[in-house]
């Protein structure tokens, strides 16, 4: 019975590619396909000799240009989009602002879209609205936040201290710059400190899952979403098992933290985000011509990702600081000397020393254009029928801006492959930002917690460098700096030395 439906759905599918592709017209430029599974061979093909995604969409953009169409299953159609000038094109319009809606997207957030990454049109518009008055209402901006991030990284600086009396190589700093990470964001969320040690043992479990979804995330997507069904027959084989515990098991904990929050919370002025919403609620529910998307779930959901993003891209950026500098020494010596100069190794570095260290604001520049912690944008969908450069965008289509491709645009930087922070200093010795680093996106997706993460990327990485020298174990391999690939990329495993600077 199964074999024969099967088929069916096959030969339904293998249809609807043929009418669709004789309807189109002035698509992307793109490589041929195979029916049914579209470029996805081409696409393991390319990997297999490049090792990240967003490598082998630079390396399509120069053979087809800037916008390039691939088809993965059953001809979903992906359209990659390089090079600056098309990237922010392709940001700055609103047809190109929607989410996919596929099955493994529901599944994370409780079988329905919700949170800010992977939703879209009011729903999403009111969360982020929400967010970002709320974080600027708690002052994520403002000296307060400041010292909370300072109290974080020197406890971070104790643990990285005790560590530094091993005398085999260490392996778990990571770990440790995650946990530092995400006590500043835990006290927006919950108006409670974290308890920042490596004896958290929930706290890491969770980590640990959000790494491991990241790692797993398949921009081609795993074949349950294009084939639910199958998740019945092939629970294992489709990696579905393991993807729904992942899952209800980050729900769960989340769920929890909101549940002790609404039992504990003072009934006065809110001081967390999460108090914050419940209020928000309540004050929905008085009001019958309001909104409702303000619920539980969606409560749920919005911490899920404002943890997922707080610990994937600020810790994973200050991690590739450290592989990058205990590779090149001569850079971290140069960091070494104007921190000594500007602060000397017993102040604390603060946010009003950042135009005083260019060297160290340079570095992080230069982290941040070469290690491409985010290749490229969150999936984007076309919404409409719409144009890009000319070419014709179908309704539903998958849309990536590829980051990459102009951090690495050899046209603008001369030398991308090097590893050069002078790139970002002026004549006269001052740092100058460069409007072609989208470290945090661009257009109404444009990260909201921007000045936070920025925040804590400097504050955590001029503590460390201030107290520690890292430095490579002997005897082992150099790491590859090209990073782990994912939905975001992670720094490659290190085996460190670490001395306490006197």
């Amino acid at each position: 019975m199964w074999f024969y439906f099967i088929n069916t759905i096959i030969i339904l599918l293998f249809v609807k590619i043929i009418i669709d592709r004789t309807k189109s017209k002035n698509l992307p430029p793109g490589p041929r396909g195979l029916p049914i599974i579209g470029n996805i061979l081409d696409i393991k093909s390319l990997l297999k000799k490049i090792r990240l995604h967003a490598r082998v969409w630079c390396h399509l953009a120069k053979i087809y240009g800037p916008v390039v169409h691939l088809k993965l299953l059953f001809g979903q159609s992906l359209i990659i989009v390089s090079g600056r000038n098309a990237v922010i094109q392709m940001l700055s319009k609103t047809e190109f602002d929607g989410r996919p809606n596929n099955f493994e997207i529901r599944l994370r957030t409780g079988g329905k879209r919700r949170g800010l990454i992977f939703n879209d049109a009011d729903e999403w518009s009111e969360h982020r609205r929400f967010t970002v008055k709320t974080l600027k209402h708690l002052g994520y901006d403002k000296t307060n936040m400041e010292d909370m991030i300072l109290d974080d990284t020197v406890s971070l600086l104790k643990m990285i201290e005790k560590l530094a009396d091993k005398k085999e190589p260490i392996t778990e700093i990571y770990d440790l710059i995650s946990i530092a990470v995400i006590a500043s964001f835990w006290f927006l969320i919950t108006g409670s400190k974290c308890q920042c040690d490596q004896e958290n043992p929930k706290l890491k479990e969770i980590i640990t899952i959000m790494k491991e979804n990241v790692k797993d995330y398949n921009t081609s997507g795993h074949i349950i979403n294009y084939l639910p069904f199958l998740r019945y027959i092939f629970p294992n084989l489709t990696g579905f098992t393991q993807m729904q515990d992942r899952y209800n098991r980050m729900w769960l904990y989340f769920k929890k933290m909101i549940r002790k929050q609404d039992e504990t919370k003072i009934q006065n002025e809110p001081t967390n985000l999460i108090d914050i919403y419940l209020n928000e609620i309540k004050t929905r529910c008085t009001n019958l011509s309001s909104s409702s998307c303000f619920n539980d779930e969606n409560l749920i959901a919005l911490i899920r990702d404002l943890f997922v993003a707080s610990i994937e891209t600020t810790s994973n950026t200050i991690g590739f600081v450290i592989a990058f500098l205990s590779v090149k020494q001569d850079i971290q010596k140069k960091i070494h000397e104007e921190l000594d100069d500007v602060l000397g190794k017993d102040i604390l570095p603060c946010l009003a020393n950042r135009n005083r260290l260019p060297y160290l604001q340079a570095t992080l520049a230069e982290v941040a254009r070469m290690g491409n912690v985010g290749p490229t944008s969150v999936p984007h969908r076309a919404t409409n029928d719409a144009t890009l450069l000319g070419y014709n965008i179908k309704k539903n289509s998958i849309m990536l801006a590829n980051f990459m491709s102009v951090h690495m645009d050899e046209n603008h930087w001369g030398d991308p492959e090097v590893f050069r922070p002078e790139r970002f200093i002026n004549e006269i010795g001052e740092y100058c930002d460069d409007p072609w680093i989208m470290t945090f996106g661009l257009g109404r997706r444009r990260c909201p917690g921007e000045i936070l993460a920025k925040n804590i990327l400097f504050l955590v990485t001029a503590s460390m460098l201030q107290k520690f020298n890292f430095a490579l174990a002997s005897g082992y391999p150099e790491p590859n700096l090209l990073g782990i690939d994912g939905f975001t990329i992670s720094p490659p495993p290190l085996n460190l030395v670490i001395k306490k600077r006197i």
